[in-house]
């Protein structure tokens, strides 16, 4: 009997030490860097909460992001169709990402006056919230003090603005091409009052975390500003204007203003910038050593 219990004993101690060499190592453990992400190998086009989002790979290895947003009611693709800028972009080492914006404004929400039509497009809380975590967490893409960049058109600019100022750490730069910064100079707009309500009622909707050039002082990366001055779009002076403001509030971010006194809302004035922006994106690049 004495035996008998003595092999059971030895038994449970066997069995005891070698469970103690395969217990798991704790999650929290684990080195972030060692977290593999979702490698994507050829140009593609993801789904993120119902938004489809575009990635072009470089030609070569990839120096740097860039997040291009789209003007309103513009296509992703157009920038890429009517432009040299992705080409250009490519072949200069950068990945570029597309969302696909549709009518959106960037505004922070939708409200309750808001267009019924208008209210299925992304808005800033859905980039800030969903987008550039799932990139970031999924892929890789737009990580913290990296070399990532915005890029917009028209009502897009007006987004590299918005998400310039609503984002810390993530962004070095942003261009903003023929964009919108205070839409209180123009409080008949129907696109603004299609989203916000009209400005008599809702005065706050138009000013405060959705008006860049009224937070100009805010701003933590400097932007590239360029507008043409015979737009029948837009009015030059809200780049102008902005741009003066930015000086005035926050001189040492070292924004920068291109205007082209002849040029006006289109592609081919846009796609003329293409590599001049790409010079001052690589102006804040750190490559790794």
């Amino acid at each position: 009997m004495i035996k008998l219990q003595l092999i059971f004993f030895l038994l449970f101690f066997a069995s005891c030490f070698s469970h103690e060499h395969k217990a798991e190592i704790p999650h929290s453990t684990i080195p972030a860097d060692t977290i593999q992400f979702m490698k994507i190998a050829k140009d593609t086009i993801i789904n993120i909460s119902g938004v489809p989002v575009e990635i072009l790979l470089p030609d070569s290895q990839s120096k740097g992001n860039i997040l291009c947003f789209p003007g309103w009611n513009f296509s992703k693709n157009d920038v890429c169709k009517k432009s040299d800028f992705c080409q250009k972009a490519k072949a200069a080492g950068y990945t570029l990402i597309l969302p696909e914006m549709g009518k959106s404004i960037y505004a922070k929400q939708n409200y309750p006056e808001t267009r019924k039509d208008w209210q299925t497009f992304p808005t800033r809380s859905w980039i800030l919230e969903v987008l550039l975590p799932e990139l970031q967490k999924k892929y890789g893409f737009l990580q913290k003090k990296g070399n990532n960049f915005l890029y917009g058109i028209s009502t897009g600019a007006r987004g590299v603005a918005l998400i310039a100022l609503h984002t810390d750490h993530i962004f070095k730069g942003g261009a903003a091409l023929s964009g919108d910064y205070d839409q209180t100079k123009f409080k008949k707009d129907n696109l603004m009052n299609g989203f916000y309500g009209s400005f008599e009622q809702f005065p706050e909707r138009w000013t405060g975390d959705e008006n860049p050039f009224q937070n100009a002082e805010k701003y933590k990366i400097p932007l590239f500003l360029i507008h043409g001055g015979k737009d029948a779009v837009v009015p030059v002076s809200q780049t102008e204007l902005f741009f003066k403001e930015l000086e005035k509030k926050n001189p040492q971010l070292g924004s920068k203003l291109k205007i082209d006194p002849i040029a006006g809302h289109d592609y081919k004035f846009w796609s003329a910038l293409t590599s001049e922006i790409l010079l001052f994106f690589d102006s804040f690049i750190e490559m790794k050593k």
